[in-house]
């Protein structure tokens, strides 16, 4: 998925446009991975059982929700 998709999710789910500052790569970051889930799903057993779109509605959800708290956390 690229980020510019889960930004434009995270836009609609918030109803605000985010400002995006573009800046020249970075040596340390990424182009592109190739994550696979397969061997969690092979050994655990495990796989997603919620949508990329309904995990960034949750996650966004939670941010609102907490927010207020979230002010004072440092790290």
């Amino acid at each position: 998925v690229a980020l510019t998709t889960v930004i434009r999710q995270i836009e609609k789910e918030l109803g605000k446009e985010a400002k995006i500052e573009y800046k020249p790569f970075h040596k340390a970051d990424l182009k592109e991975t190739w994550a696979d889930i397969e061997k969690a799903k092979r050994i655990l057993g495990w796989e997603p059982e919620i949508s990329l779109e309904e995990g960034l509605r949750r996650s966004v959800r939670w941010y609102l929700d907490n927010r207020h708290w979230l002010a004072d956390v440092s790290v």
